[in-house]
């Protein structure tokens, strides 16, 4: 994913987070409150979706990068382990 695309991502997500904290933070009624909800999903479900989707994405791809970061760490203790064992073995002539 481009750093462009990740702004734009970013940008979309903190408009409609925006726009969905001014609805339900604004002093309205909860009917008045669940209407202008209805209205704005329905004027604007597919940047909803899109940004959805985009949400997702980057959650599969961060869940992946930590568990290749987790595989890195675990083979590098495990390497790290094995020469410290054979370096204490000459060391103690075990």
């Amino acid at each position: 994913m481009s750093r462009s695309s990740s702004f734009l991502e970013g940008v979309l997500l903190g408009a409609v987070v925006g726009v969905l904290g001014g609805i339900l933070l604004a002093p309205r009624s909860g009917k008045e409150t669940r209407e202008k909800i209805k209205h704005f999903k329905r004027n604007n479900g597919h940047v909803i979706e899109n940004v959805k989707e985009s949400t997702e994405q980057l959650i599969a791809k961060t869940l992946d990068a930590i568990d290749t970061g987790f595989d890195k760490v675990g083979r590098m203790v495990d390497r790290k382990a094995k020469k410290y064992k054979e370096e204490g073995a000459e060391v103690y002539g075990s």
